[in-house]
């Protein structure tokens, strides 16, 4: 079959006005919008904290793009420059924004003179994202993390109850792999249930108030209605590591600021409401018997089997890598039944196993990205951020979350300065002479069981 050239656009075609002027007017309406709001933007004095909601919101969204673009990312831009850059004072922290772009630019080389490259729009996708994260690691400080991280568990509320209405046949949703599982917001169930997991960690972590119980009761009941795997063993997993690492820092370090309790009242509780909603419906206890019989090898399972060739496939890839990977989307050539699609090209650029599929995409090239997420979760395990972005990594060994906002904007939460704005601004005013020995001087505070950003907010 001969090659045909690539036609942008038909010259020979007239363009008829009368057929085209709907579209017209929604462009032109859509730019006369995004006038009035940056003019409005522009006129109020302090918008940095609803600015930083909106950061939130676009981060818990997963396929919301614009030619290819994440709108989180032109979300933080808006944040930056009416928000960041209108202060005066602003200081600029730009060493771990520096290695998330060094880190996710050594991977994206990797799309340049990898041998089974499918895609290098990936690149492109994968350095916007870095750069964006990187945008928040260097300008944003703690007075940023909570409005953000009340955007993004507004964002999963509004998935979860949209999930419900969905599961009791109020808004239609498409059927995924024949089962009854919602899908709330996003493209598969397993998104839905990561995303409610991450909003459980926000509800319990951040909210404090009559709110707290309804918000948690909330995003359990939707994380056992999506039936998501990865967001039951991620929930699990990180509340228990959460635990004891916090039981053993509460003992090392007795200053240290710890979050507010209730913990045990809720877990029975949503031991209580889990157990009546699967006695209420055969159709779900039926179909969350399957699937954990499915997880544990007891039964054969359609998505366990799937993800078992998946893993098999990349590891096969793996074996044929050179050193630096067979390049950035190449692992996206493993089918959903883990077919490899070595001739012409795949409509998938990612693999559902994050740290496999960079792996194979970029080898050695993909080990210090690797690292610098493992990290970040580590380094501030023990505070909502941390607990965040451990939830991610780990549903990304089943669903990758790494091509999507949610990842960054954890990272970015994890590795950003936590000096408060107050005292950034008092930094930079103060004369050398006047500063004593130039160090920062740390209160010892005593121990307190109350919720503060330090130990729940950051």
């Amino acid at each position: 079959m001969d090659d045909e050239p690539i036609v942008l656009y038909d010259t020979s075609r007239p363009f008829d006005l009368a057929s085209q002027w709907p579209l017209l007017i929604i462009g032109v309406g859509l730019l006369v919008l995004l006038a009035m709001i940056v003019v409005a933007l522009s006129t109020l004095k302090n918008v940095r904290a609803p600015l930083a909601f909106v950061v939130g919101v676009t981060a818990g969204l997963q396929t919301a793009q614009i030619s290819s673009i994440h709108i989180w990312c032109p979300a933080v831009a808006l944040w930056l420059v009416f928000g960041v850059w209108r202060e005066r004072r602003q200081r600029m922290h730009p060493e771990w924004a520096l290695a998330v772009v060094g880190c996710a630019a050594l991977l994206a080389t990797t799309a340049l003179t990898g041998e089974m490259v499918n895609s290098k729009l990936v690149a492109i996708q994968l350095m916007l994202l870095a750069g964006t994260a990187a945008c928040m690691i260097a300008f944003a400080d703690r007075q940023d993390i909570r409005p953000a991280l009340l955007g993004l568990l507004t964002i999963t509320t509004i998935a979860c109850l949209a999930a419900l209405a969905q599961y009791a046949g109020v808004l239609p949703y498409k059927v995924f792999l024949g089962t009854h599982r919602p899908i709330g917001l996003y493209v598969e169930p397993d998104w839905l249930g990561m995303f409610a997991a991450v909003g459980l960690v926000l509800a319990f972590r951040i909210v404090f108030n009559r709110w707290r119980m309804p918000l948690v009761f909330l995003h359990v009941l939707v994380l056992v209605l999506a039936q998501a795997r990865a967001a039951w063993g991620a929930v699990v997993l990180v509340a228990v590591l959460g635990w004891l690492v916090g039981r053993v820092v509460q003992r090392t370090r007795p200053t240290e600021v710890v979050a507010r309790g209730g913990g045990l009242k809720m877990a029975i509780g949503v031991l209580v409401l889990v157990s009546v909603a699967v006695v209420a419906s055969p159709t779900l206890q039926e179909s969350l018997v399957d699937r954990v019989t499915g997880a544990v090898g007891a039964k054969p399972e359609v998505g366990a089997m799937a993800r078992q060739q998946q893993n098999g496939a990349l590891l096969e890839l793996q074996s044929q890598a050179p050193v630096t990977g067979l390049g950035l989307s190449a692992s996206g050539r493993v089918g959903v039944s883990g077919r490899i699609a070595y001739i012409g090209t795949s409509r998938n650029n990612v693999a559902s196993n994050w740290l496999l599929g960079w792996w194979v995409d970029g080898g050695m090239m993909a080990v210090p990205l690797i690292l610098l997420f493992f990290f970040g979760a580590g380094r501030r395990f023990t505070t909502t951020s941390g607990l965040l972005l451990s939830t991610v990594l780990v549903c990304s060994f089943l669903s990758n979350a790494m091509v999507i906002p949610i990842a960054w904007f954890t990272l970015a939460l994890c590795l950003m300065h936590l000096g408060s704005a107050e005292k950034e601004k008092e930094k930079a005013t103060v004369r050398p002479e006047l500063n004593g020995h130039g160090g920062e001087v740390q209160l010892a505070l005593p121990r307190r069981r109350e919720s503060s950003l330090a130990a729940g907010g950051a």
